[in-house]
């Protein structure tokens, strides 16, 4: 390690991480004239939400593969558009009548945009259903209405307004999601393909609130389903051209390794290598627990508040395949799937628990082979082409072949797959005999999944790679692999989920784990708020009024060459505008 040093920084603001939390937080702090600093460990920004290249002709979406809300009078472009970004990052539509179709044998349901449509498809997929579809839809529809994450009132106001907002359907806001689906009527089998959009929050129906399902609801059949044109790197792209354009500042590759607190303050960070920088304002998008744990201390946390930290619970983690196929996507429609391989686990309410505990959970199996069979075997999962969501982004694949992403839940039990802690941290978990098995377990079963949603693609395989919780642990540092920050249960769903302003003067949270909730939308919408926080005003509102914070004509010309992964990479410690904004870094990784 270097001798530690401290530099003359200047800053009004430190931020920790380029996921989108961290990136809206930089880009508004920025544009309001705050002398801001994005700081990620990682070699290229977006976190969980950039992409990855294979082969010079292959790119892969790691987290954005679809975005509610995305209309022109929706948050998502009301969010760019505050940052002068709107006419820069484009909102490709999925289906519109079907921006996901959940199937399994002899099944499908269409889950589209709009209410009215989503009734008449719920009504077509259960036939024998239907009082209980009406009661589900009346609920989940009255709830949804109710719902705004978009402001920030404090836990009790919100909570207030979400109740009063809900009307009669406000006993239903807490039920857990799998137990009011019980309580409309359904059958198993519908309650099983009710749930499988659960997965999409990393989440179970047997946990969730009905509220979040509803929130879900809400922003994509109430909102629509989109995919930013280019691909998901887009948004980090853009995000960085707002911060170095407006006086901000960037660094990839620099680990934060402790936040500097006294008497309850924020005074900085010191880097891993020594390097001390000052600032009376942290806003961290890292790993809410390892912020708490690892970087501040929980010895300068109130007591009350080292408990709760203690208590927290992390969302399921993810497995994530990646396929290249020479198949063309674009002969199917614009939209994701839910796989159902099989009703075996639906032959009664409480196998269908039971197959949850012991797939999803990862309880009662002897080795980890085995955990893999079952969850391969029988696991629903989600599925969908980047390529096919913009057939005109060049790089995602080549001529004639298409990108094919797998995702499905799965514990957070590191010996489920093989390996120990201390293996992630030195990368030797890919070396695990054991570890390898499950992975070719796990790729079977995903490419059956991938016959059921794109027929006759399983067979044409060029190139395949699986993200495990390891991988995600490694490359962005999350506790037990969790992209979705904290688990979306009863006492961590909505206004009981930590908001921007921490009990440490100057800290602040962003991310998934915060009251927006996890995802796209959650992420960016943490950000603003954590800007308006710093700054004294009340972002969200001024830019739903129309103001645009950012000034226009400072931001970069993005000509046909433009590479968003190249100019979202290789940020030194002191760069030129030049330097950041090569557009040679990342090709062909």
């Amino acid at each position: 390690m270097e001798t530690p040093h401290t530099s003359n920084t200047n800053l009004d603001a430190i931020v920790i991480g380029s996921g989108l939390g961290g990136l809206s937080a930089a880009a508004y702090l920025a544009a309001a004239g705050k002398r801001v600093l994005l700081l990620e460990r990682y070699s290229a920004l977006g976190g969980s939400s950039h992409v990855f290249r294979r082969r010079g002709s292959w790119e892969f979406d790691c987290g954005v593969h679809y975005v509610g809300d995305g209309g022109p009078d929706g948050i998502v472009r009301t969010m760019m558009r505050g940052l002068a970004l709107d006419d820069r990052i484009q909102w490709l539509p999925l289906e519109a009548g079907a921006f996901d179709r959940i199937i399994a044998p002899d099944f499908a349901l269409n889950v589209p945009f709009g209410w009215d449509a989503f009734l008449t498809e719920l009504l077509a997929a259960f036939p024998d259903e239907h009082k209980a579809v009406r009661r589900f839809h009346a609920i989940m529809h009255k709830l949804a209405e109710g719902l705004d994450r978009r402001g920030n009132p404090g836990p009790v106001a919100l909570m207030a307004q979400w109740v009063s907002g809900s009307s009669w359907a406000a006993p239903f806001l807490a039920m857990p999601y799998a137990a009011m689906l019980v309580s409309c009527g359904f059958s198993t089998r519908a309650v099983l393909a009710l749930s499988v959009q659960c997965g999409a929050l990393a989440s179970s129906s047997l946990s969730i609130p009905t509220a979040a399902m509803a929130g879900f609801y809400q922003d994509y059949v109430g909102g629509g389903a989109y995919y930013p044109r280019g691909g998901g790197q887009i948004l980090a792209a853009g995000f960085a051209d707002v911060i170095t354009t407006h006086g901000g500042h960037v660094r990839t590759n620099a680990e934060v390794s402790r936040i500097l607190v006294e008497d309850r303050r924020v005074t900085g960070v010191r880097l891993a290598d020594g390097e001390i920088l000052s600032a009376p304002v942290v806003i961290s998008d890292a790993d809410i627990i390892k912020t708490y744990t690892e970087l501040v201390g929980v010895e300068h946390l109130p007591f009350p508040q080292r408990q709760q930290v203690r208590r927290w619970k992390m969302s399921h983690p993810l497995i994530n395949g990646f396929f290249g196929v020479e198949f063309d996507t674009n002969s199917q429609p614009n939209s994701n799937y839910f796989a159902i391989p099989n009703w075996d686990s639906a032959s009664s309410l409480l196998s269908l628990a039971q197959f949850s505990r012991r797939v999803i959970d990862g309880k009662g199996f002897d080795n980890a082979q085995d955990w893999a069979k079952a969850m391969a075997g029988g696991q629903p999962m989600f599925l969908q082409s980047s390529s096919r969501r913009d057939p005109e982004h060049r790089a995602a694949a080549p001529q004639g072949h298409s990108t094919i992403e797998v995702q499905t839940i799965t514990p957070s039990d590191p010996k489920l797959w093989g390996y120990t802690d201390h293996d992630v941290d030195t990368g030797a978990y890919r070396k695990s005999r054991t570890y390898n098995e499950v992975k070719k377990i796990v790729l079977d079963g995903m490419l059956e999944r991938m016959e059921q949603a794109y027929p006759g693609s399983s067979t044409r395989v060029r190139l395949s790679e699986l993200g495990s919780p390891a991988t995600q642990t490694r490359f962005v540092g999350n506790t037990d692999g969790a992209p979705f920050g904290l688990a979306l249960r009863l006492d961590q769903a909505g206004p009981l989920r930590p908001r921007n302003r921490t009990a440490i003067d100057g800290l602040l949270m962003v991310g998934t784990s915060t009251a927006w909730g996890p995802g796209t939308v959650g992420s960016m919408l943490s950000g603003v708020h954590a800007a308006g926080a710093v700054t004294g005003r009340d972002l969200v509102r001024e830019i739903r009024a129309g103001r645009v914070v950012a000034d226009e004509s400072r931001l970069s010309l993005w000509d046909n060459e433009f590479d968003a992964l190249g100019l979202t990479r290789g940020f030194s410690a002191h760069p030129s505008r030049a330097e950041q904004w090569s557009g040679n870094e990342g090709a062909g990784e």
